[in-house]
């Protein structure tokens, strides 16, 4: 029977299911308007197409678009040209063809941002056109069903409609005809710009595996002497002409980015000018008080300079001289000893020298010569040097004379490998062995000046005088120093791989290291997404911290909250921003939480086995702050010692004892067994003071001199009222206590103190005894020698 139910159950259940199905594959009839909407209908569609016309002659106006996609043919051609005319690229220096391939890229870049822009008319022009389509084949059945229903129509109105209609698809078609034009020239553009990084990336490509090849005639054989014909100094004037040309359109393109760092210069001068006693009290500022021109400078170009993306040879000269020469002044400020100094200056004579003949292309056989003739000049000097700072430091090698030593090894494998005709390897070490050091004193530069910059705004009057910046300043200024030196070590290092050619570009460092990835089942994580999730709970943490500093500097106070409500509500409150950053920071990485849930198993299981009191203290710590037994401040007794709660956490609380230890205490430990709490509700607290007196001692007396001396005390509470009270009788005295009550727990052994040396004082004045314990010794029986001894040396007392 009860299989026949289920079996009917089922039955009735697919046939709901089929009926269901069949409903939904009915399709329904698409209902039409009246014979009395056709007039307002046309009359509101008319005025629809009216504004669609209007906004279709900004769709017409390409004028705008005509000009920079002109601009960038022009561009297009002007590079083409200089390719065309600069022969072999195989002949070119590595550098040179990586600056021509991000004037390449750059081109592509313009290019692309005017092909969205057709595109994103095209798709708008192209939705208004599937609209009225649909809105003409509607007004078509719409007139078939008013026949069918044989009612006198108006025709005109319908014929007016479809011609209205299409003169609008008509109009739309004409302005995207000239779209389409110019979107047909734009990606030819782009297949010439494909065309040109195809024909330079093989050459990098090859150049790079040419690093460790000979690709040179050694200095010992007489071909390399060869070389040295009126061709090669034809080459040399060729190569500086070709530097000195000048885009004539670059400087009217980037003329607000050349104003913006000449303001910016001049403005971080005067205020450096202006600001200086402010500052001195800035530790990382003190190198650049002095030079704050060169400051200007230098910032104005490492801060703006890479918006320039493809320079002119001739301005990027500039630009690095200038920058040599600004960073030479600041460190020089920066470092106190002579012979750093002077290597500082002559590693960027030498920079700027390399540079100059890299951008003006000297041929091969001359930039050999050059950097054979550094490299001889440089190891002796670089040597003697060393030994005069050991010397200096009585023997010592410090970690400059070890790097004099490693640059003159560098120096002297330069020039053994340019010798034996490994040109490409040595010009490769020269060039990113000077970058690697002036990078890495940039970088030291800007931290210190990034850091100085932190300070001198939190110590700012104008932030000093905020209560929020004086309870936020240090923990957010310290966080936010260490993320611009995490940020700018980065940014070195990234670069540091463009320098050592393992890279073409910055850009592509990043998106290639980011880009690599772990496969966890059928999730894919990337460093990237790592990365940004570590980003995202670290800003969590900022955040945690700012909105606790606000409120316990202009919330709390004003609410008068005690301190073990702030502190629940500051611990909820950070570890919920944690959760919250933590939930972000996996969504971001791609991962669901859903693939948590085999997780979550097994963590289940794992609490089985053997994280019972882990978990049992986290649920404690959540008791400890939601229910309050306990809270920050409070006195406690745990077994026979006495402490002040300091922090509750998740897992365990600390108490500090009065002797400064501290003990920390499971959560678990606190909510399960008995724990004294002097602070819980209120901080009064009875002292109960035992007092005995001898026998025979006037009682009232008594009674009377210990209510004086609680009452006169200055800490007793008048309610409750102290009490002296008569306990017993003792076996050596009359037994009394006495009791008062005071306002502060943490006073109660002080008082007790006190209260002692007054009752004692009192006691002496009154003639109060108070007694000793006394005992009588009786002796029933003893040795007759013992009492013959005593009464020879006279204790009998006879």
């Amino acid at each position: 029977m009860k299989r026949l139910i289920q079996l009917i159950l089922y039955l009735f259940l697919f046939a709901t299911f089929l009926h269901a199905q069949e409903q939904a594959d009915v399709s329904v009839p698409l209902e039409f308007p009246g014979l009395s909407e056709v007039i307002p209908r046309s009359s509101q569609l008319s005025s629809q197409v009216l504004k669609i016309e209007e906004s279709l002659a900004g769709f017409q106006d390409t004028s705008l678009l005509e000009v920079k996609i002109q601009e960038a043919r022009n561009e297009l051609d002007l590079s083409i040209l200089k390719l065309a005319e600069m022969g072999d690229l195989a002949a070119w220096n590595p550098d040179r063809l990586l600056a021509f391939r991000e004037r390449i890229i750059g081109n592509e870049h313009l290019v692309q941002k005017q092909l969205n822009a057709l595109s994103e008319r095209l798709a708008k022009l192209e939705d208004i056109r599937k609209e009225w389509s649909g809105n003409s084949l509607f007004w078509k059945d719409w007139l078939n069903v008013l026949r069918d229903q044989k009612v006198e129509i108006p025709e005109d109105t319908f014929k007016k409609v479809q011609k209205t209609i299409s003169g609008l698809l008509d109009s739309v078609s004409k302005a995207s005809a000239p779209l389409i034009t110019l979107q047909k020239e734009v990606i030819l553009q782009k297949e010439e710009i494909h065309k040109q990084l195809n024909t330079i990336d093989p050459i990098l490509a090859e150049l790079r595996k040419q690093i460790f090849r000979k690709t040179s005639r050694s200095f010992a054989s007489k071909e390399y002497y060869v070389q040295f014909t009126p061709e090669l100094w034809a080459a040399t004037k060729k190569g500086f002409a070709a530097a000195m040309e000048m885009d004539p359109g670059f400087f009217s393109r980037k003329s607000w980015l050349i104003a913006v760092q000449i303001l910016a210069a001049f403005t971080i001068a005067i205020f450096i000018r202006r600001h200086r006693m402010i500052s001195k009290g800035t530790p990382e500022w003190q190198f650049i008080l002095f030079h704050p021109w060169a400051t200007g400078i230098f910032v104005a170009l490492s801060g703006f300079s890479g918006l320039y993306e493809t320079p002119p040879s001739l301005w990027r000269l500039f630009l690095w001289v200038l920058a040599a020469v600004s960073s030479s002044v600041l460190i020089s400020g920066l470092v106190k000893n002579p012979r750093k100094r002077l290597i500082v200056y002559a590693l960027a004579s030498l920079f700027v020298i390399s540079l100059t003949l890299q951008i003006f292309s000297l041929p091969v056989p001359l930039y050999r010569l050059y950097v054979a003739l550094i490299s001889l000049v440089g190891v002796p000097l670089l040597l003697v040097m060393s030994r005069l700072s050991v010397r200096a430091q009585q023997g010592r090698v410090t970690g400059f004379a070890a790097a004099l030593r490693i640059g003159a090894l560098v120096l002297l494998i330069i020039f053994v490998t340019q010798f034996a005709g490994y040109s490409s390897l040595s010009f490769r070490l020269i060039e990113a062995s000077v970058t690697t050091v002036f990078l890495g004193l940039f970088a030291a530069m800007i931290i210190r000046l990034g850091q100085g910059g932190i300070d001198f705004l939190y110590n700012h009057p104008m932030m000093t005088r905020k209560r929020i910046s004086r309870g936020l300043g240090k923990e957010l200024t310290a966080r936010l120093k260490n993320m611009f030196r995490i940020l700018v070590i980065v940014y070195t290092a990234l670069y540091l791989l463009l320098v050592w050619g393992v890279y073409d570009s910055v850009k592509e460092a990043w998106t290639h290291l980011t880009g690599i990835s772990i496969s966890m089942g059928q999730v894919k994580v990337t460093l990237g997404m790592v990365l940004l999730a570590g980003l995202v709970l670290y800003v969590s943490i900022l955040i945690s911290l700012a909105i606790r500093s606000f409120l316990e500097t202009e919330v709390f106070p004003r609410k008068k909250f005690d301190r073990g409500v702030r502190d629940s509500i500051n611990k909820l409150l950070h570890y919920s921003l944690i959760l919250i950053g933590f939930l972000l920071a996996l969504t971001l990485s791609g991962i669901e939480l859903r693939n948590f849930a085999v997780l979550a198993g097994a963590f289940g299981i794992g609490i089985g086995f053997g994280l019972q009191n882990i978990v049992n203290n986290f649920i404690s710590g959540l008791i400890l702050l939601f229910e309050r037994p306990i809270k920050v401040g409070d006195i406690l007794v745990l077994g026979e010692d006495w402490g002040v709660v300091k922090n509750i956490g998740l897992r365990s609380t600390v108490v500090e004892t009065f002797d400064q230890s501290e003990i920390i205490v499971p959560n678990s430990q606190i909510i399960s067994e008995k724990v004294t709490n002097w602070t819980l509700s209120t901080s009064i607290s009875r002292v109960v003071i035992p007092v005995g007196v001898a026998y025979g001692s006037d009682v009232p007396r008594v009674l009377r001199i210990l209510m004086d001396a609680a009452e006169n005390h200055p800490l007793t509470l008048p309610d409750p009222k102290p009490s002296a009270i008569f306990m017993g009788f003792g076996n050596s005295s009359l037994d009394f206590e006495l009791r008062l009550w005071i306002g502060d727990v943490a006073q109660r052994l002080n008082v007790k103190s006190e209260m002692l040396q007054t009752i004692d004082s009192c006691f002496r004045e009154e003639g109060v005894e108070i007694p000793f314990p006394q005992r009588d010794l009786h002796l029933r029986s003893a040795d007759d020698k013992f009492i013959n001894k005593l009464g020879k040396s006279g204790l009998t007392g006879e």
